[in-house]
């Protein structure tokens, strides 16, 4: 493995010694040869042999319910060891079967188990198609899809799974806000959501970053924008689930699944028309939804532009499927999707002072409303063409798009550096150092992915499958203002004794949902809070380098494109030990540009009955929590003053990667007693990243350009124990890897804007960091019971070394620093600051995850129609370090974004054509966004402070009622007791953890509410 190339210079590896880049090339050629080779030798497989006197069995499982095929139904022959599971188009074949009359027994959870006699030829194929489900009353087929259908999808393809993964169905959550996969990801043990305020952005499995979780569509990468951000991680904004039929979720990692997958592969099955034996189908589901706390059928102003808009919102998904013909199918997708947020919260920041811990004082303390407008639309199709018998062409296209406008506005009470905190709790601050701020943040954020995936699949006569994958992917991530025709702005009122306004003071601010006594004085002559509320009172300013006039278009393209060929051997398969192998070979390249400028207007000081002008007359509502009414800034009327004009370029800050990995696998799956397979083999990548960036002011930006070079093979193996037909036990080892997120690799120079100034910062990886290594261990125990019932105890370990942390430098540091890449210190300011990327500690991750679901059909009525579906997950970490810090950063880092402890629980419950679907998710409180720096001594530990997420609970509620087949009406209740998120400021090393400060209390306007109907042709 090579280490890191920054600044153009090669940079020795601490792993590897250079002389071995020979051994690893010569290793390299040899692990595909050796795949080609054999896929060369089993290309031409023997043709299928049978054994005198017996014949196939094949044929079709159906359910009798919903006319969907049954993927994973297991189909055995009564008497014998022959068995097997049905495909996704519901197939199986039976071969082997002894000449005569023959019993073949089809299970499916939910359902009772059906025996059809057929009769078999020596040397021939007899047909027989099983439908499962009869038993249950007609009233059922009116009932549209929901939990109860989705749960037992869902188990039944567990079970049957070779590898450990989880799998999850469409509707095994009922409907879900916005068609946001994460929303439905959240559901299932050992995930963990990343939330940016109450929109679900990045996924986290077993506790790794977001970052290092793959989102694949059938088994394809999919192109992610990431928030115009550095990281690879993919963000679920981007896309809806509408053509998302089932999703798998790897938590071990077998040779054909990336090695990078490191917290897990997300794997995404679109929908086909052949899922299901009706030749033609056409399913919707329509609504509208507002939230409950601005519920009105009228129009409201200020959320977007210089228009009143509706808050009650549509959405609507249309799925039309066709068989054209036995050997064509057609799925075609669409999804709208409109929702209105309105996000009130309040923000803290904190004084730099040597007493944060025993008397911390507010800096600022910020109000704010936020209100969200979001558009998405998704189109998605597939296409499938069976050219022949043995022979299957396959093309998937999706297009998603989505738009959002989001408005920031509300007061900040600056007390600064010099604030006074009194004995009862209160703030104060005097005319000398305070000031009062009015802020509007205008931003419209916009995206579009593509993705096509394709594949063309050949089934030889033993059974031997040749396919080949190709894909292509395409995301964009975009922010504007200007273009949109307005600007970010802030006006500021000043304290002083010819102001309005000479001090304020703050009565108990730091309790979390609760907004704080404000007091204004005029010396000591109370003022009454008008003067806040009123915009002519503040003064709006803007120079080339100040931040009242703002504008930043930022834009990130990532783009994926590459290909498979994956081979499984079938020929080894009447060997003494059946075999089962694959062999395969993959290249994927992805390219990532990231612009970031920052602009800025000058604009002469508007205050007065001139500034009053500009005030957003659509916005006149509680600004935030009961604060009351509040005048702000019309960001399109503040345009209008500096359009005209040319805005000075205040910030440089552009990325780009360009990376390419290439990889070859062996995998084999043998059956060593027929309730024992052993699944194993190796995986080679070969991966290399180019990176260029430039930052800082334009007159002082610097360039900087890093690459990472490496290649390595990993190994796997696992098992897969039935010692009962209802009792499955699985294992295993893998390695994976984690290469430097881009955010990582790249050395960062932002300047200061002036010799003098103080904002000068730099970041750099360390001259020999490394992609960090995962051993991962799990154990895991499933019991299968009837009614679909099933219980899980999962166990895993994960033995991370070189994870990548960041910590300050020293000066000394810094100085060497400037030297190596050839700085000027000057143009870094005065009191310029940097951070060092650098392989962290060894760290171990170990957790539990339990589940259980059942439907309670067993019950007496009316009680059998429940279904319940409950699970919880633990999860801990360890670092040992002689550094106390160096342990605690590794910690934090590795688990930032990530809940340690979560659960689940689901409650359905099917009366006749009632269906009611609750759900519940609760999550312990997470370590989030970076480290905050306090600038002070104390003692003598590490005195930062760390940003958490506090605990949150979030339930629920559907209730459906089902007309007919084609017509249900539900009600979709959402955050039902309206559960607030309370982020605290904690203290960072062990010592400091028991002391939280208040940091930021959002509530959602909700619960939120959808009322929509749904049904099938």
């Amino acid at each position: 493995m090579e280490a890191m190339h920054t600044s153009g210079r090669r940079l020795a590896s601490a792993r590897r010694a250079k002389p071995f880049a020979l051994f690893d090339s010569l290793l390299a050629a040899g692990h595909l040869l050796c795949c080609v080779g054999l896929a060369f030798i089993l290309s031409n497989p023997a043709d299928a042999q049978t054994t005198t006197g017996t014949g196939t069995v094949t044929g079709r499982v159906l359910s009798a319910i919903s006319g969907q095929y049954l993927e994973g139904a297991e189909v055995s022959v009564e008497g014998s060891s022959l068995h097997t599971t049905a495909g996704r188009d519901g197939t199986f074949v039976l071969n082997d079967v002894p000449a005569g009359n023959a019993v073949i027994v089809a299970t499916y959870p939910g359902v009772e188990t059906k025996s059809q006699s057929v009769e078999v030829s020596p040397g021939n194929i007899a047909l027989v198609n099983v439908t499962l489900g009869q038993e249950v009353i007609q009233l059922e087929r009116l009932v549209v899809r929901g939990a109860k259908e989705g749960m037992v999808q869902a188990v039944a393809l567990q079970k049957v799974a070779i590898q450990s993964k989880l799998v999850a169905a469409a509707d095994q959550f009922g409907p879900v806000s916005e068609g946001n996969i994460g929303e439905y990801l959240k559901f299932l043990p050992g995930v963990s959501i990343d939330y940016n305020v109450n929109d679900a952005r990045g996924i986290s499995l077993r506790g790794l970053s977001t970052a290092f979780t793959i989102v694949g569509v059938d088994g394809t990468p999919m192109a992610g924008g990431s928030s115009v951000d550095d990281t690879r991680r993919f963000e679920f904004e981007q896309i809806a689930m509408n053509n998302v039929e089932t999703t798998e979720l790897f938590k071990t990692v077998t040779p054909d699944i990336p090695a990078t997958s490191t917290g897990g592969f997300v794997n995404f099955i679109t929908k086909s028309a052949f899922d299901h034996e009706d030749l033609q189908r056409f399913s919707y589901d329509v609504s509208l939804s507002v939230p409950s706390t601005n519920v009105g059928f009228g129009k409201e102003g200020g959320v977007w532009g210089h228009h009143t808009h509706w808050l009650v919102r549509p959405s609507a998904e249309l799925n039309f499927s066709r068989k054209i013909n036995a050997k064509l199918g057609v799925n075609l997708n669409y999804r709208l999707s409109e929702k209105y947020d309105d996000s009130p919260r309040t923000e803290f920041a904190y004084v730099n002072a040597n007493d944060i811990f025993t008397g911390a004082r507010i800096n600022n303390y910020n109000i704010r409303s936020e209100e969200k407008l979001t558009h998405r639309q998704a189109f998605a199709t597939k296409v499938d063409y069976k050219l022949g018998d043995a022979t299957a062409l396959m093309f998937s296209a999706q297009w998603n798009w989505y738009d959002l406008n989001f408005t920031q506005r509300g007061p900040s009470f600056v007390l600064n550096t010099n604030a006074t905190r009194n004995s009862d709790g209160a703030f104060f601050t005097s005319a000398s150092n305070g000031s009062i701020t009015d802020g509007t943040l205008y931003r419209n954020k916009y995206g579009t992915t593509l993705h096509f995936n394709g594949n063309l699949t050949h089934t030889f006569g033993d059974g031997s499958v040749l396919s080949f994958t190709p894909y292509y992917s395409r995301a964009d991530g975009n922010y504007r203002d200007t273009a949109k025709g307005f600007v970010s702005a802030t006006a500021t009122l000043a304290l002083g004794a010819t102001a309005p306004v000479q001090s304020f003071r703050l009565i108990q601010p730091m309790t979390l949902g609760r907004l704080p006594t404000i007091e204004l004085y005029q010396g000591s002559t109370p003022v009454a809070m008008d003067v806040v509320r009123d915009l002519a009172n503040y003064t709006l300013t803007g120079t080339a380098t100040g931040t009242a006039i703002q504008s930043r278009p930022w834009t990130a393209i990532d783009l994926k494109d590459g290909a498979r060929v994956d081979y499984t051997a079938r020929g080894f398969e009447h060997a003494a030990v059946p075999v089962t192998l694959m062999v395969g070979a993959a290249s994927d390249k992805t390219k990532r540009t990231i612009n970031r400028p920052d602009y800025r207007y000058t604009l002469a000081a508007t205050t007065g009955a001139s500034l009053d002008a500009l005030k957003d007359p659509l916005y006149t509502r509680d600004v935030a929590l009961g604060f009351g009414s509040y005048e702000a800034p019309d960001p399109y009327l503040v345009y209008d003053l500096v359009k005209g004009t040319i805005p000075t370029l205040n910030l440089v800050d552009s990325r780009r990667f360009d990376e390419q990995n290439d990889a070859a696998y062996i995998r084999f799956d043998a059956r060593l007693q027929p309730e024992f397979v052993l699944i194993g083999g190796l995986r080679y990548e070969k991966r290399e990243v180019s990176a260029f960036g430039r930052t800082g002011s334009p007159v002082r930006a610097r360039d900087s350009t890093a690459h990472v070079d490496f290649s390595s093979t990993y190994p796997s193996l696992s098992f897969k124990y039935t010692p009962r037909r209802n009792v499955v036990i699985r294992g295993g080892y893998s390695r994976t890897i984690g290469i430097p997120d881009y955010g990582d690799m790249l050395p960062t120079f932002t300047a200061a804007s002036t010799s003098t100034a103080s904002d000068g910062t730099i970041s750099v990886p360390a001259s020999n960091l490394q992609p960090f290594a995962t051993n991962n261990y799990d154990l895991n125990f499933e019991y299968y019971m009837k009614n679909a019932g099933l219980i899980t105890v999962n166990l895993y370990r994960k033995d991370v070394s070189d994870f990548i942390i960041s910590r300050s430098m020293t000066a000394t540091e810094l100085s060497a620093i400037y030297a190596q890449y050839g700085l000027n210190a000057a143009d870094f300011g005065t009191t310029a600051s940097g951070t060092i990327r650098e392989n962290g500690p060894k760290t171990s991750l170990q957790g539990i995850e339990v589940s259980y679901s059942q439907n309670l059909a067993f019950l007496p009525k009316p009680f059998n129609g429940l279904s319940v579906q409950a699970n919880a997950t633990y999860m801990d970490i360890d670092a040992s370090d002689s550094d106390p810090l160096r342990a605690n950063d590794a910690l934090l880092a590795q688990n930032r974004g990530v809940s340690p402890k979560t659960a689940n629980f689901v409650l359905g419950y099917r009366q006749g054509r009632v269906n009611v679907t609750s759900t519940t998710n609760w999550v312990s409180e997470s370590v989030f966004g970076g480290f905050v720096n306090t600038g002070f001594v104390q003692g003598t530990g590490d005195n930062r402070l760390v940003l958490v997420r506090g605990q949150k609970a979030t339930t629920d509620i559907k209730v459906e009622y089902a007309f007919s087949k084609q017509v249900s009406a539900y009600l979709l209740v959402r955050n039902v007791f309206n559960s607030p998120r309370k982020d605290y400021a904690r203290g960072y090393l062990p010592q400091y953890r028991d002391i939280k400060l208040p940091w930021r209390y959002y509530e959602f306007g909700e619960p939120h509410l959808t009322f929509g109907l749904r049904g099938m042709f």
